[in-house]
């Protein structure tokens, strides 16, 4: 779709950048410009509209800041998002809820399994996405180079090789480690388990944010830890004002927090809001769980410093993994330990004696090759046009008066319903069409969010769109 002429959108007394900038917004809008778009180059820009080459660069730059456009190399600017529009988001929760035992009904988290079935409940980017030919030829370097320690027991910490890589992964954060206080787990999962176990006894209190991800409230329950719900405020993080009058009435041990991609509503925190909840759990003795599956996806911009950057005090834990969006089969996470590395390294030891070392090893020469950037390069790309592209069938085919989130990173999707749909029911009938999905209530420890879902959108568009259409003629 092509950019149509500018000039009646102009705003008397704005920079010139300025006014191309806000038509080309308004056009999105519009929807005359749509997500993949491509944009008139600089120089048509400036021949068209009779600016400079800073006039026209502004322009760009001006857009590009607020999300809108991307700069692909040798190709130009592409529609990312569009401005916000007039669908308002999902609603998120009000008040605190807790302490309660969590009990998830591990049916509706398991989904359906058999050959066929489109996996759009787990958060796990389809084997089309993947760099499946990278990741072969990382395994044969890691047998042909080092096979002698492919086949012994590896350090309980995990390879040193691969603790360096992921090192320098933290540093990219914003954050600074040694590779000793990075601790290589099963999948980000166990280095979850061992956080709480690490802070926490089974009776005891944490915080956790309403919606948040179920594998979190899976950890807890199966470590009989009660939970105390707060808000996500979307943009803002966890509600701290409502966390800190919880706190006077309970000892809360930890709060497990999501500040960028957040799992499901998409969001990412600002810095200053990042600040303000380490410095408030720091002035209470609360250890910080910060987990962070989607950093690395976020659509537009660099990279948002992870919370562990704000941390001075070492109370802060990451939980990360790899397995989501480059080698699921490797199950690779990771924990970064803060204060608490012997704790972790003991809890660790109780669990197994140590990781596989073949996955480590080609996991080390995957990212010590560089391959990761130009995966994450493509990933981004893809995920990003996979989202827009459900976002709009969601909104086009599912009942009038349906909410869904834009995310800013990550691929899943939080829809609200309207009144009268049940999440768990629009599961089942998108599970007798051969399609997993996951229904609101599992977000909650109380088992709020009844009448939303979420949609993994980690396969290609025509997937995507397909699958949308499915579900939407079963509702």
């Amino acid at each position: 779709m092509q950019a149509q002429p500018i000039e009646e959108t102009f705003v008397r007394g704005d920079p010139k950048y300025l006014q191309l900038a806000r038509g080309f917004e308004r056009q999105m809008r519009a929807g005359v410009l749509r997500v993949g778009d491509r944009l008139p180059s600089v120089r048509q820009l400036q021949t068209t509209h009779r600016v400079s080459v800073a006039t026209a660069v502004g322009c760009y730059s001006w857009l590009e800041r607020q999300g809108y456009v991307r700069a692909r190399p040798k190709s130009g600017f592409y529609v990312s998002r569009p401005p916000r529009d007039e669908n308002a988001g999902p609603a998120a929760a009000t008040r605190v809820r807790g302490p309660v035992t969590i009990k998830i009904n591990e049916r509706q988290t398991e989904g359906t399994a058999g050959a066929g079935v489109l996996e759009l409940g787990p958060a796990v980017v389809g084997p089309a996405l993947l760099p499946m030919n990278r990741l072969n030829r990382s395994l044969r370097l890691a047998l042909s180079a080092f096979a002698d320690h492919a086949i012994r027991y590896e350090d309980r910490r995990g390879n040193l090789r691969l603790r360096r890589q992921i090192a320098r992964l933290v540093f990219r954060q914003g954050a600074s480690c040694h590779p000793d206080d990075i601790l290589i787990t099963s999948g980000s999962t166990e280095a979850l388990v061992l956080a709480i176990r690490a802070v926490a006894a089974p009776g005891d209190i944490i915080a956790v944010e309403s919606p948040g991800c179920y594998e979190m409230l899976g950890a807890l329950q199966a470590l009989h830890v009660r939970a105390i719900e707060v808000p996500h405020l979307p943009g803002e993080g966890i509600d701290l004002g409502m966390l800190e009058r919880a706190s006077r009435r309970h000892v809360i041990k930890a709060m497990i927090v999501n500040v960028t991609c957040h799992n499901p509503f998409g969001d990412c925190v600002p810095d200053a809001y990042k600040a303000k909840m380490v410095e408030f759990a720091a002035s209470r003795g609360i250890a910080v769980i910060e987990t962070d599956t989607f950093g690395d996806l976020v659509f537009s911009g660099e990279r948002p410093r992870a919370l562990k950057a704000f941390d001075t005090d070492g109370i802060v834990m990451q939980c990360c993994s790899l397995a989501h969006y480059v080698a699921p089969g490797f199950n690779l996470g990771w924990a970064n330990t803060g204060r608490w590395r012997p704790e972790f390294e003991r809890l660790k030891s109780l669990s197994n004696i140590a990781g596989a070392a073949l996955p480590q090893l080609a996991m080390a020469e995957f990212l010590e090759s560089g391959a990761l950037d130009a995966h994450l390069k493509r990933l981004r790309l893809a995920l990003w046009r996979s989202v827009e592209a459900t976002r709009e069938e969601v909104l086009r085919l599912f009942p009038a008066g349906t909410r869904v989130n834009r995310p800013e990173g990550g691929f899943v999707l939080w829809i609200q319903l309207p009144d009268g749909y049940d999440g768990a029911d629009v599961q089942r009938r998108a599970a007798s069409a051969g399609i997993n999905i996951l229904p609101g209530s599992v977000f909650s420890p109380s088992q709020q969010y009844a009448s939303c879902i979420r949609i993994a959108c980690g396969h290609p568009v025509d997937v995507m769109t397909r699958a949308v259409a499915t579900i939407a003629s079963r509702l």
